[in-house]
């Protein structure tokens, strides 16, 4: 292997697209188990308990368990002390995350206003997260992704929320999914591995990719999603490494 000892794999276009695995993804997930080589399942989604997510793959074929998961609510969890104070504009896969936390989940004198993907969204929750950054309160957003894929079409995700409490109180949110550093950090806190022996395989030059350039990671990009080889040649922060498929990374990792 690559002197590489642990794997973290982005989702949709990586593992899975739609409602159907990747071929290939759960032989190699299955051999990784069997080499006994740790590696994690590291979403943006901020509105589905690990719990969900493993199920969902597991439903694919995919062998996993919600430990094998890492959410952008969990690493904001991770990040945030027992006792803060929150005030969520999200859904329960959020909220559960930091109440099991120990983080109090208010809309009253809150230390943090975090932000994420939610499908209730009013302008009575805007005004109140307006109220709360504006009195002093920290502004964290789980992730900034403009849109999710669903069966019928798209759908705009936690990034245009997060852009209208930005716009409304003219301030930065800290943003605690890909591409930025905090849940590659909180990811390599649940592997106890350093940077220098991980790598993250994913589809998106510009979440996964820049996620690992950003956090000192190997990085392999796979063409079974968004990205074309020639993008991944020609970007700015290119990838340590391209595949085409499941079976060149096998050839890649383990030949």
């Amino acid at each position: 292997m690559q002197q590489i000892s642990a794997l973290l794999f982005d989702l949709d276009g990586t593992v899975y697209r739609g409602g159907n695995a990747i071929p290939g993804a759960s032989d190699f997930i299955q051999s990784l188990k069997a080499r006994n080589i740790p590696f994690l399942f590291v979403t943006n989604r901020g509105n589905r308990r690990p719990e969900e997510v493993a199920q969902q793959l597991q439903d694919m074929g995919i062998p996993c368990s919600a430990d094998d998961v890492l959410t952008s609510a969990q690493a904001v969890a991770m990040q945030l002390k027992a006792g803060t104070r929150a005030y969520c504009l999200g859904e329960e896969g959020l909220t559960s995350i930091l109440e099991e936390a120990g983080i109090t989940i208010t809309d009253e004198n809150a230390d943090v206003v975090v932000v994420s993907y939610d499908r209730g969204m009013n302008y009575e929750k805007l005004s109140k997260a307006l109220r709360l950054i504006d009195g002093g309160a920290r502004f964290i957003a789980t992730n900034t992704d403009r849109l999710i894929t669903v069966e019928d079409g798209i759908l705009p995700e936690a990034g245009p929320l997060v852009a209208a409490v930005q716009a409304a109180t003219g301030k930065e949110p800290e943003v605690f999914g890909k591409p930025e550093s905090q849940i590659m950090e909180a990811a390599l806190a649940r592997l106890d591995k350093p940077a220098s022996e991980c790598v993250i395989i994913g589809d998106n030059l510009f979440t996964d990719i820049l996620a690992g350039h950003k956090s000192g990671m190997k990085s392999i990009l796979i063409l079974t999603g968004v990205a074309t080889r020639s993008e991944g040649e020609a970007a700015e922060h290119k990838p340590t490494w391209i595949v085409e498929d499941y079976q060149e990374l096998e050839q890649l990792l383990f030949s």
